[in-house]
């Protein structure tokens, strides 16, 4: 038993020790980001972290990692920070132990996004430079409006000034508890692409919606917000105008203020007839 007890002493550190250590792969190490590490992409992985990633490590800077072994860590933390953004990519991806991949739920955008937030933590960082071979990055416009006659929202895309076919773009409505895909588009001939817009969203008194569209082509991306009128005004009720339940004490309903005043009356009643009672008594007595 004794010795039992001993080699467990002896293994069991070198069973954590082991599992501190997270090897990546050589070819995956040195992998770099295609994307910018604009201020675009940084808020999109805070967005990311903040659903995906907070709750097990952590308010960042705050070192409150969920306890696990090994630890999560804190991505402000030195030693988090001294990680290549190729071995970052590489863990997101696969995931070990308790940590999920996310290879099959995000794209490979959505996973540099997320490091690029981690770098935005280090002011010392210095994106490397992707070598992108013999592709220029496109110079991408947009400019949305809106179509009543067949209730679609128009985006128009130009490349570098021009119009091209092809180019993959994306178009959401913000809302309170995150957004509603519109649809996944390309543009046509002409640079546009519709998207189909339902005029029984709720929007404002006034029938706006915010719209977030994002367009790709290779690895340029250009994203915008709009706030446009696309549905039909919202008209707000009062919720406590009427006679309710819930309303106001001057607007209750006419037979809750009458059983109401009778319940009162008869306990007042009761009181009354109880207080007489006892006056009698005593002069009885």
């Amino acid at each position: 038993m004794k010795k039992l007890i001993l080699i467990t002493i002896v293994i069991l550190p070198l069973f954590v020790a082991a599992q501190e250590t997270w090897v990546v792969p050589e070819t995956n190490l040195e992998k770099i980001s295609p994307f910018v590490f604009d201020d675009d992409l940084i808020k999109d992985g805070e967005a990311l972290y903040e659903n995906l990633c907070i709750s097990c490590h952590g308010t960042v800077r705050k070192n409150n990692p969920m306890v696990f072994v090994p630890s999560p860590g804190d991505p402000a933390s030195e030693k988090f920070q001294s990680q290549t953004d190729g071995s970052m990519f590489y863990k997101i991806n696969k995931g070990r132990g308790g940590m999920p991949g996310f290879e099959p739920t995000l794209e490979e955008e959505e996973i540099w996004s997320l490091i690029g937030y981690f770098r935005s933590l280090n002011k010392a960082y210095i994106q490397p430079e992707f070598d992108y071979g013999d592709e220029v990055l496109s110079e991408l416009a947009m400019a949305l409006s809106y179509d009543a006659n067949v209730d679609k929202l128009v985006v128009k895309v130009t490349s570098n000034g021009e119009m091209k076919s092809g180019i993959k773009v994306s178009a959401a409505v913000k809302g309170l508890f995150g957004k509603y895909i519109l649809e996944n588009e390309e543009t046509n001939e002409t640079g546009i692409a519709y998207f189909n817009v339902d005029r029984k969203m709720p929007g404002d008194e006034e029938g706006n919606l915010t719209v977030q569209v994002r367009a790709q082509e290779g690895y340029s991306i250009k994203k915008t917000e709009q706030t446009m009128q696309l549905v039909e005004p919202t008209v707000k009720t009062d919720l406590i105008a009427g006679r309710h339940l819930w309303s106001k004490a001057l607007k209750a309903p006419i037979w809750l203020i009458v059983v109401f005043n009778l319940i009162v009356s008869c306990i007042w009643g009761i009181i009354i007839y109880i207080i007489i009672g006892l006056v009698r008594l005593k002069k009885v007595s």
